[in-house]
């Protein structure tokens, strides 16, 4: 139910995003979507159907759904080696300690609407 709420509030950005031009119809809406987001564990065509659900019926409606994956860069707390994390649970590439510190990076992010001219 939360990946719902979510895609409702991207088309209500999107919706936003577009009214300044009424006419405006988006073809593609990108998400940045961050490594460690809990969405990477749903299929994308899922992800897909539910944003085209949520759309139904809005400006949003005939639009395809993209999601650019954003790596979170990782600190050790014990040897300081720094990596990008590549699951949700990761041990340090240096020493294999699991005492990794993420940077903080929102989860999903509107990157780009892109419009039909």
């Amino acid at each position: 139910m939360h990946e719902w709420q979510l895609m409702a509030q991207v088309v209500k950005m999107v919706e936003e995003a577009l009214r300044q031009a009424p006419s405006a119809r988006p073809s593609v809406v990108r998400l940045k979507v961050s490594t460690q987001s809990h969405f990477f564990e749903h299929d994308a065509a899922a992800l897909q159907s539910v944003f085209a659900a949520a759309a139904e019926g809005t400006v949003a409606e005939r639009a395809v759904l993209e999601i650019l994956p954003v790596a979170v860069t990782a600190h050790c707390r014990l040897c300081g080696t720094s990596c990008e994390m590549q699951e949700l649970l990761q041990c340090c590439p240096g020493c294999g300690a699991a005492n990794l510190d993420a940077e903080p990076v929102p989860d999903v992010v509107l990157h780009e609407v892109v419009v039909e001219e």
